[in-house]
C-alpha cells in the first residue's frame, strides 16, 4: 500500500474523533475546496493524477483528505442509477405529532429505502427520499411502513417521473474549467471485461463504494474474495455501463451552503419541461425532477444565506408565464443522507445503512 494510502488508514476512530472536535464546522480552506472539487469530478480518481492537476503532492492530498473525513466533513459515496431514473423512487413528506420526530427519525435511518431523511423547520415534518427495487415494494414502504410510525399524521407522497438534474453533478466550484478538465473521467471497460456482473457480486460491490467510493480496489479485492482486475473491471463496467453513479458529497455548513430549502411546485403542465429545465443550470439548485403527486415538480437548492430567497424565488416565479405553486420546506437539519448517517452538529458519522442495490 501507498505512502499516500497508508495516512489515510492510519486515522483510527479515536483519531477521528479529535478531528471533529477541533475542526470548526463553518471552516474551509481554498485547499480543501480545490480538492472537493476534484473529488467531486472523479470520486475515485488517484491520488497520483489529482496532484498534477492541483499541483500539490498525492500524500499531502490524501492526508488533507483523511483529515476532512474524519472530522465528518466530506464523503465519497454512491448509489445504483436507476435510483434516479425509474418511478421506484419517491420523496414522502411525513407530518408528525409533535413530540414524535426524534423517534421516527431512529426507525427510518435504519429502513435501508429510507435514503436520505431532511427534518423541516416546523419541527414536525421528515422528508424523506425513498428509493425500492420495485413498485410493489415501493407501494408498501409508502401506504404501510410509514403511516404505522408512532407519531405520523399523514404522508403525501410525490412518485418521480424524472430526473433531470442530481447531486452529483454539484460542486463546490473551486476549480476553473481547465483545472476540472485535467482530471480524467473513470477508466474504460477492457475489451476482455466481462460486462454481465453476477449479481450478488454486482451488489456487494455497490454497497461498498456506497460505504466509500475510494475504498482502494486491493482492499475490495480482498473483502470480496476476488482478484483486483475483477474490481478493476467490474467498477469500470457498473461506471461505463451507467449502472452505478459515484458522488463526493460535503456538508453544506462547512461547504458555505448552510441554507437547504426543497421546493414542491405546481407548474402549468404545457410549461413543465421549459421550467424544469430552465432550473437546471442554477447553481445552487441540486436537484430538479418531475412527479406525480400533490405536486408536478421538485427541486431543491443550497443557498449562502437566507436573504437571496425571495430573488430565487422570483426567478422561479418568472420562467412561468401563468406562475408557479411554490410551496417550501426549510431543512433545519439532515440525518441521513445517501445512506450515511448525520450527526446532530451535521458531520458524517461513521455509520452507513446501505441503500437499494
Amino acid at each position: 500500500m501507498s505512502l499516500a494510502m497508508s495516512s489515510f488508514h492510519r486515522i483510527n476512530g479515536e483519531e477521528s474523533a479529535r478531528m471533529k472536535s477541533l475542526m470548526p464546522i463553518n471552516s474551509i480552506s481554498d485547499d480543501d475546496a480545490r480538492l472537493i472539487h476534484a473529488l467531486q469530478v472523479q470520486p475515485r480518481a488517484p491520488w497520483s493524477e489529482l496532484s498534477r492537476a492541483l499541483s500539490v503532492t498525492p500524500t499531502a492530498l490524501a492526508q488533507r483528505y483523511a483529515r476532512l473525513h474524519a472530522a465528518g466533513m466530506v464523503r465519497a459515496t454512491g448509489h445504483a442509477t436507476w435510483i434516479n431514473s425509474s418511478r421506484n423512487t419517491a420523496f414522502a413528506e411525513i407530518d408528525l405529532e409533535p413530540g414524535s420526530l426524534a423517534r421516527a427519525t431512529a426507525i427510518l435511518t435504519e429502513l435501508p429505502m429510507a435514503m436520505t431523511l431532511d427534518a423541516t423547520t416546523s419541527g414536525t415534518c421528515l422528508i424523506a427520499t425513498i428509493s425500492a427495487p420495485d413498485e410493489s415494494s415501493l407501494a408498501t414502504v409508502l401506504l404501510e411502513t410509514l403511516p404505522s410510525l408512532p407519531g405520523v399524521r399523514d404522508v403525501r407522497a410525490h412518485l418521480i417521473t424524472s430526473t433531470l438534474k442530481s447531486g452529483e453533478r454539484w460542486n463546490v466550484r473551486a476549480l476553473d474549467p481547465e483545472q476540472a478538465a485535467q482530471i480524467r473521467g473513470p477508466r474504460l471497460p477492457r475489451a476482455r471485461a466481462a460486462r454481465n456482473l453476477d449479481p450478488q457480486f454486482s451488489s456487494s460491490l455497490m454497497a461498498k463504494l456506497g460505504r466509500d467510493a475510494r475504498t482502494p480496489a486491493a482492499v475490495l479485492a480482498r473483502d470480496l474474495g476476488v482478484s483486483e482486475q475483477k474490481i478493476h473491471d467490474a467498477v469500470a463496467v457498473l461506471l461505463h455501463g451507467q449502472q452505478f453513479r459515484l458522488r463526493t458529497d460535503v456538508i453544506n455548513l462547512w461547504a458555505g451552503w448552510p441554507v437547504h430549502i426543497w421546493y414542491f411546485a405546481d407548474v402549468p403542465p404545457r410549461q413543465l419541461s421549459a421550467v424544469a429545465t430552465a432550473l437546471t443550470t442554477h447553481p445552487e439548485v441540486r436537484y430538479v425532477g418531475t412527479a406525480a403527486g400533490p405536486a408536478n415538480l421538485t427541486f431543491d437548492v443550497w443557498l449562502r444565506n437566507l436573504d437571496v430567497l425571495h430573488a430565487l424565488e422570483a426567478k422561479i416565479d418568472s420562467l412561468s408565464r401563468t406562475g408557479v405553486m411554490i410551496r417550501r420546506q426549510i431543512v433545519l437539519r439532515t440525518a441521513k443522507r445517501l445512506g450515511h448517517l448525520i450527526d446532530h452538529e451535521g458531520r458524517f458519522t461513521d455509520r452507513y445503512v446501505a441503500t437499494p442495490g
